[in-house]
């Protein structure tokens, strides 16, 4: 095999070389002519033993080689044109949620997204970063040194990718808080003492440590959900001041702070609602923005989240909202890798559907999607591929179906989007439906006490037995099948065989009290059958885990999976006590209530702490 490669530009031969490194080799003599055009796009042809690739951008001819080396695998005849619809389409990468992901693996991610297409990775940090003279900042969190920054900076522009600091300059800092070393700064919590001068010192180390590493003078400083600014050491200190007014003086300050070190700040818009709406709710379509207000904010690039509609006329309205800011504006779309122990498949399809097509009417220049970690970052990174490219098929298509996001997925990398669409089952019950009420029963499933059974009435009305069984028959083919994925598809094979055990154990542990001593057997299988699974999901999770990511924050993860088999011994013992008639089991003798849902679903959405106990885990809960 030999295809030659004419006209690839210098500057960009070793990011090219990388890209095409991903696709397998094809067995063909080809020659392939490759210029630029002055139009935005690309255009891939192939004729026999002579092809032509023309690109816009450095991340057009990334995605051209793919496509080219796609088709060519089974075509000798082809001619595609794209035309890229955005001037920034970025991924925000959470490693703030206890999974930092190694270097080495940032640096593989950010190859196959320039082969895709993509412009910019935000790295969302908070604290997961190296602030020379703050030892303290991000320690024992798996923190990125400077130098590893500035070398992930580097090998994400080789592919023709921009590395943008994300980090948090207001609120979202709970972690930090844990050391006293930052009490002087802290008012709040999860917020910092704004208006303080040990605080502008604080941002100003914070912002040049930030920055620095990176190639590109952007940076996004966050100041989202900063509910409880001005509610904490500082209400003591100076009395109830408006949060409109704290805030505002903040972001001047650190528009100040970004000037003098010549950075370019983006934000997200979030609190402008929350402090504009009547109602304080947050994207409150009644909202009104004074005058005064908007005058007030300075001249920094908004961005608009909102991942939880799948009807165009909430973003429409929302758009029409951010308008009224006069401010850039970048639009924030989710591809729901955080909802649980699996990718929401079919909500990350509905809600890029309606949040793209509202974005595209609003003239909207810049667009990213984000994959946040929340409560402990369990779904692998491998699990998102489809939701990326779903999403960046956005940047060349208005429209994208989910046959061709198919397609696309299969022919640029050779990833099966049915098997990807199996891990929407986790936490989707619904047949056919996106699950848009968010309930993750999955989770709730996983980590529901055996004995206390806090969701036995959520999880009511749903075969919850044969519900994963099948999951788990359906992900086999996959599972053994090799390839990049299959260590993936084990784990998830086993984890929904081992779901089904657990929903098993848990109705076999309810029927006790009525069916009393003759049940106590068949309790006892089921819990040993649970617990043998439970081992080999939990060894198939952590070798996923340390071979994308660092090793701090899988502590946290080894105290919830192995609590498990610990509460498995627990009951097992306790059967035995009552059986000699030493322990009631007064647990499974409570009265079954309705747990709180946080959501209009049937199961409701848990974070594993609302999950595992109504006790308290520590002093301070």
């Amino acid at each position: 095999m030999t295809i030659t490669w004419q006209g690839l530009p210098q500057a960009h031969a070793a990011g090219a070389a990388q890209v095409i490194a991903l696709q397998p080799p094809i067995e063909a003599q080809v020659t392939v002519q490759i210029s630029s055009q002055p139009t935005p796009g690309l255009r891939v042809v192939r004729t026999d033993k002579i092809g032509r690739i023309t690109y816009h951008t450095v991340s057009d001819l990334m995605r051209a080689l793919t496509l080219w080396l796609g088709h060519a695998r089974t075509e000798t005849q082809f001619d595609y044109t794209e035309a890229s619809r955005f001037d920034t389409v970025g991924l925000m990468i959470d490693v703030a949620r206890n999974a930092v992901l190694k270097p080495e693996t940032c640096n593989k991610i950010f190859t196959r997204l320039a082969s895709l297409g993509y412009t910019e990775v935000w790295l969302y940090l908070e604290d997961c970063f190296e602030v020379p003279g703050l030892p303290y900042f991000g320690r024992q969190r798996g923190r990125y040194r400077q130098v590893e920054l500035h070398e992930m900076a580097l090998a994400a522009d080789a592919v023709g990718i921009t590395l943008v600091p994300a980090i948090q300059t207001l609120a979202h800092l709970r972690n930090l808080f844990k050391w006293q070393a930052f009490e002087k700064v802290m008012d709040a919590p999860d917020c910092l003492y704004v208006q303080k001068p040990e605080t502008t010192a604080f941002l100003r180390q914070v912002l040049q440590a930030a920055s620095a590493p990176f190639l590109t003078k952007k940076i996004h400083i966050g100041m989202d959900e900063a509910y409880n600014l001005g509610r904490g050491q500082l209400l003591r200190d100076r009395g109830l001041i408006p949060q409109a007014d704290l805030m505002i003086a903040h972001l001047h300050t650190v528009m100040a702070l970004c000037e003098e070190l010549g950075l370019k700040p983006a934000m997200w818009s979030d609190m402008w609602f929350q402090i504009a709406s009547k109602q304080h709710r947050l994207y409150d379509p009644d909202t009104t923005f004074s005058d005064a207000l908007v005058a007030s904010i300075p001249a920094v690039t908004q961005v608009y989240w909102d991942y939880y509609h799948a009807q165009e006329a909430p973003y429409d309205q929302m758009f029409a909202l951010h308008a009224k800011l006069n401010k850039p504006l970048i639009f924030a779309s989710g591809i729901w890798s955080w909802s649980g122990l699996a990718p929401g498949q079919k909500t990350m399809q509905a809600t890029l559907k309606a949040g793209m097509a509202a974005a595209n009417r609003a003239k909207v220049r810049q667009v990213v999607t984000t994959m946040w970690g929340d409560d402990g970052c369990e779904a692998p990174f491998e699990s998102a591929w489809l939701g990326i490219q779903t999403f960046v098929e956005y940047q060349y298509h208005e429209t994208v179906s989910n046959a061709w996001a198919a397609q696309q997925f299969a022919l640029m990398q050779r990833r099966d989007y049915q098997a990807f669409m199996h891990l929407d089952r986790f936490e989707n019950l619904l047949a056919k439906a996106p699950n848009l009420t968010l309930d993750n029963p999955g989770k709730i499933l996983l980590y529901e006490d055996l004995l206390l059974q806090r969701y036995a009435v959520n999880l009511q009305g749903h075969d919850l037995v044969a519900h994963y069984q099948q999951l788990a028959q359906d992900l086999a083919a996959s599972a053994a099948t090799p390839g990049p994925d299959q260590a993936m598809f084990k784990y998830y094979q086993h984890l929904a065989h081992t779901l089904s055990l657990k929903a098993a154990a848990l109705q076999q542990l309810r029927l006790l009290p009525a069916s009393g001593k003759p049940q106590v057997p068949v309790i006892k299988a089921a819990l040993q059958a649970l617990r043998a699974a439970l081992l080999i999901t939990i060894s198939d999770f952590r070798a996923l885990w340390h071979h994308e990511r660092r090793g701090e924050g899988y502590e946290i993860m080894d105290l919830r999976l192995n609590g498990l088999i610990g509460r498995v011994d627990t009951t097992l013992w306790r059967l035995d006590e009552w059986l000699a008639g030493r322990d009631p089991l007064e647990e499974l003798q409570a009265p079954a209530l309705l747990m709180d849902k946080y959501t209009n679903g049937e199961t409701g959405r848990g974070r594993y702490i609302q999950i595992i106990t109504a006790s308290a885990i520590s002093q301070n809960m």
